[in-house]
């Protein structure tokens, strides 16, 4: 096997490591928030919250070490974050706007109509919004 192959192998392995541990990040986020947001519940909900921030913050260590090998080993990073990743990080970014822009807009027309509970409901739109970004960037990357 070549370095060539090497190499392009080691950047399929690193990309598709990245690309799992932002769709664990995305969806232990959210549930970590759903787990904040039924603080007052016991048992499961507890579960939820502890265990969803233990796994947060392990794929969001996971990402921060992605980042890092590609950004120290150049030929590794040129491989996975060229042109067409930096169009997916936009598109993502684009996404996670209007996916936030959208509910707020709708929360905003509803509170002239109905009483709103707002912590709740800012909970579920920071997890919208942190979540569909790295969803979005991690089901559109190299398909």
């Amino acid at each position: 096997m070549s370095d060539n192959e090497k190499l392009l192998r080691q950047a399929e392995g690193l990309a598709g490591f990245r690309r799992l541990a932002m769709i664990v990040n995305a969806v232990s986020y959210a549930a970590w928030l759903a787990g904040i947001a039924m603080s007052g519940a016991r048992g499961l909900w507890l579960a939820m919250q502890a265990s969803g921030f233990i796994v947060w913050l392990v794929s969001l260590m996971a990402v921060l070490w992605t980042i890092r090998r590609a950004w120290r080993r150049r030929d590794l990073g040129a491989l996975i974050d060229d042109e067409r990743t930096a169009m997916l990080t936009t598109r993502a970014f684009q996404v996670g706007y209007w996916v936030l822009l959208a509910p707020l807009a709708l929360l905003y027309m509803a509170s002239y109509f109905v009483s709103l509970d707002l912590r709740s409901l800012l909970l579920a739109l920071m997890a919208l919004g942190v979540a569909a970004p790295s969803l979005t960037y991690a089901l559109l990357y190299r398909n």
